[in-house]
């Protein structure tokens, strides 16, 4: 390429980061203010960008923001983000709680599971038959009830952490459930994936042998590359006296994160679950995942993550619900959403033992969807199995359920743990 176009395109894509990196800010912050996660202003903030409200009052500044030269480049950046975002969320998964309140914890995250799954079941057909009749019917319908099953571990953590929660006894409950429940439904989305991909020439012994090696690789992540990793981690901490990344292991830990994204993407699923994967292999090496977070999850968070958001949002078109039935299809996937999410942790935590107001409370937490929903939802979109309405629809369903978490959650939290919670 032409220097001079390089040069070009990267002013472009410079003035359209700092649009989304202040709105981002800006909408946090304000969401922060009225007792709202800061994920849900990040995501509006990503809304109101997009064509659905300033394209539609001002489409001109929006394509002067936007334009067509930096959707590409705003989409690699995004990409980029996300798998620095899977890596960290990876290495946020801790199991360590299952010993307390193991009963608990697995019925709610079984209910969490089972329940959306039957939601999704019972209204794909008619989503589908009504939206999408050129779509692949079985795709699509595995596709919804992945989307309605899985929760947001991030946003859920940093909600308990700004609610003073982490540390009780139903945050790590809560926490423990949405983990099983997400690497469930990251599970259920690589397997989709390589079904999808395979379109009509699918066959289940070649899927069973992508599969099998799926399951290999994550096992060679286990037991050799993440323990190499961790010597060499530990190793660089004795030699310089401290818990920090130092340039050598720093460009080892990248290299491994990215081959690993791409040992996944060859194997027929996306690069984002080999992310996921070597950040999972190396949770329990407490001091490497606080030296990552310390170090890297603010400028994913504030420069990198918010891109993801936006690139949604300018996808996302509320105008495309041009007739009555779209706007009830619309709020049909929101309450089949909650009531399979937050109705099925609820019961299956009452029925281990809990009382109906910590099911409640877990039930308000493991709903919210957020960013693991709409990355679920991305890669739906990435695999044709999403058009505009119901792209839309489902956005509509992880901004309404990550909203809805904080004042749930207030009203139904225990009376002890309501005095931890610091006043707006």
């Amino acid at each position: 390429m032409n220097p001079a176009k390089i040069e070009d395109t990267l002013k472009l894509v410079l003035v359209s980061w700092i649009v989304i990196i202040a709105a981002a800010w800006l909408m946090g912050r304000l969401c922060r203010k009225i007792g709202q996660p800061p994920a849900v202003g990040e995501i509006a903030a990503g809304l109101l960008l997009g064509p659905s409200f300033l394209g539609l009052l001002a489409p001109e500044f929006v394509g002067w923001i936007f334009p067509e030269e930096v959707k590409g480049p705003l989409a690699l950046l995004a990409k980029i983000g996300l798998l620095m975002m899977l890596f960290q969320v990876g290495m946020e998964f801790d199991f360590s709680h299952l010993r307390a309140k193991s009963k608990v914890v697995l019925s709610a995250s079984l209910m969490g599971i089972l329940a959306p799954l039957a939601g999704g079941l019972a209204i794909a057909p008619w989503l589908h038959s009504t939206f999408a009749p050129d779509l692949p019917a079985f795709g699509f319908k595995l596709f919804v009830c992945i989307a309605l099953a899985i929760s947001a571990l991030p946003i859920m953590g940093r909600i308990l952490l700004e609610m003073k929660l982490e540390r009780t006894a139903l945050g790590a409950t809560a926490i423990s459930a949405a983990a099983i429940d997400d690497a469930v439904g990251w599970v259920f989305l690589g397997v989709a994936t390589a079904i999808i991909q395979q379109g009509e020439n699918f066959s289940w012994l070649p899927f069973l042998g992508q599969v099998a090696l799926i399951v290999a690789y994550f096992l060679i992540l286990v037991k050799w590359v993440a323990p190499l990793l961790i010597r060499a981690w530990r190793k660089q901490c004795r030699d310089h006296g401290t818990e920090t990344f130092t340039p050598g292991f720093l460009a080892l830990l990248l290299c491994a994160l990215y081959v690993s994204a791409l040992v996944t993407n060859k194997l027929g699923i996306f690069a984002i679950f080999g992310a996921f994967a070597l950040g999972v292999a190396l949770h329990s090496e407490t001091s490497l995942v606080r030296a990552w977070r310390e170090r890297f999850a603010d400028f994913v968070i504030v420069a990198l993550v918010p891109i993801f958001f936006t690139n949604t949002g300018l996808n996302t078109k509320i105008g495309s619900f041009d007739t009555a039935t779209a706007w009830f299809a619309c709020v049909l996937v929101s309450v089949v959403a909650v009531l399979g999410k937050l109705g099925g942790c609820t019961l299956g935590a009452r029925w281990a033992g809990a009382s109906w107001r910590e099911g409640l409370s877990i039930g308000a937490l493991m709903n919210t969807r957020a960013l693991m929903g709409l990355i679920a939802i991305s890669v739906g979109k990435d695999l044709g199995l999403l058009n505009d309405k119901l792209f839309t629809m489902f956005i509509i369903m992880c901004l309404m359920t990550t909203a809805t978490t904080g004042p749930m959650l207030r009203a139904w939290l225990p009376a002890d743990l309501k005095k931890l919670v610091p006043k707006h």
